[in-house]
């Protein structure tokens, strides 16, 4: 056993040693195309323009959190389009606003504990409603905004807010949520009134009785308290209903705000390390290809050619 085990280190080790021996036998190669790679990164940089990143993360409290991330990429597929006339009359901003923003979209947070709290969020609209170890964060959404100028931003992040507010749907939806609302608190109201009334009543006819020399006598303390829990429970709730009117008036309500426009997304060294580890590869591969293509051609002809 322990020479097998020192035998297979052996073959690991003197395998990644004729593999760095490969390697460092193709530097010439490797070397010469991460210069290219990097000077057509270098290249795509400055061809390309700069833009920043800001998310935002919030919740749907009049509808279903699926409703206002549909409406988001609907308005995102305006940009798609290239279509900034329409794109800019619905966020209610200047054209030439419009024409500087990259994109606007919303995304699912996904839970992988089931413990209903998203552990990272869906960018790239990967979910698989079939695969039953992930699933969708219902009461959770992101909002993300990219921008090619810092100096658009405010305007859009409000545009947003009016966007989603102006929605017929969601905005009929939230108005009936709040007068409901209303209308169980006053409801509330009235049944703690009532049950505050039987409480007096049920203290002062119910629970005391007089003997004969006219002694007033009091049943046990455990039956006076009868009412307590139950008005406790409705006063609790009807702050709770206050509580969402005071706090969640919106269709939505921002969780995390819109983070700072500090870096752009997609700075100069991301284009070099990309297209210079990219290139490098690709010159250890031509490498490697150059320096076996007499055996490779005459396998093709021997193989493929008859």
């Amino acid at each position: 056993m322990g020479k097998a085990f020192t035998k297979s280190i052996m073959w690991v080790l003197n395998l990644m040693l004729k593999l760095f021996l490969l390697i460092l036998s193709k530097a010439f190669w490797i070397a010469s195309f991460m210069i290219i790679g990097i000077g057509l990164g270098i290249a795509v940089f400055y061809a390309t323009p700069r833009f920043y990143s800001s998310q935002m993360t919030a919740t749907a409290n009049s509808t279903n959190n699926g409703i206002v991330i549909n409406a988001i990429n609907q308005l995102n597929d305006l940009f798609t389009a290239a279509n900034y006339t329409a794109a800019a009359q619905n966020l209610n901003i200047p054209l030439e606003h419009a024409m500087k923003i990259k994109s606007i979209q919303a995304f699912y947070g996904i839970d992988i504990n089931h413990d209903n709290i998203p552990d990272y969020v869906d960018y790239d609209n990967l979910y698989n409603p079939k695969d039953t170890t992930t699933k969708r964060v219902p009461g959770i959404f992101y909002v993300m905004v990219k921008v090619f100028d810092k100096g658009v931003f405010a305007p859009v992040r409000n545009g947003i807010e009016k966007y989603i507010f102006s929605n017929p749907y969601i905005a009929e939806n939230n108005d009936i949520r709040k007068e409901q609302t209303a209308s169980m608190i006053v409801a509330y109201d009235k049944e703690i009134q009532k049950l505050d009334s039987l409480q007096k009543d049920y203290y002062f006819n119910q629970l005391t009785q007089k003997a004969g020399s006219g002694q007033i006598i009091f049943l046990n303390e455990k039956d006076v308290k009868l009412f307590h829990k139950e008005m406790l429970g409705l006063v609790a709730q009807k702050q709770d209903l206050q509580k969402t009117l005071t706090l969640n008036p919106d269709p939505i309500t921002v969780i995390q705000d819109f983070t700072q426009l500090t870096r752009a997304v997609n700075p100069w060294t991301k284009y070099v390390k990309y297209w210079g580890l990219g290139f490098a590869l690709l010159g250890f591969f031509a490498g490697v290809y150059w320096q076996h293509r007499k055996s490779l051609f005459t396998f093709l002809r021997k193989n493929m050619l008859g």
